[in-house]
């Protein structure tokens, strides 16, 4: 859904942070328009999205989203 467009600038609001003191953002999208929102709305620089692809790109396993998502993340995070 377009629930990232909420819970990122909570998130960061609540961190203290904005969007250019983030390096990455990896952001479960299960269909193209609803990544394209988000990415519209929170003003993203898609180079920092998903740089090694999401859900459309590697497949949405059932039942594994959440743990494929943080290991991506952490590799991500490691390498950078």
């Amino acid at each position: 859904g377009i629930g990232p467009a909420v819970a990122i600038p909570k998130l960061l609001n609540d961190a203290g942070v904005s969007t250019e003191d983030s390096e990455l953002y990896q952001i479960n999208e299960a269909f193209v328009s609803q990544a394209k929102y988000c990415f519209e709305v929170l003003g993203l620089d898609g180079s920092k999205v998903n740089v090694n692809g999401g859900a459309i790109a590697l497949g949405h396993p059932l039942g594994c989203t959440g743990a494929r998502l943080t290991v991506s993340f952490l590799h991500e995070m490691k390498r950078t």
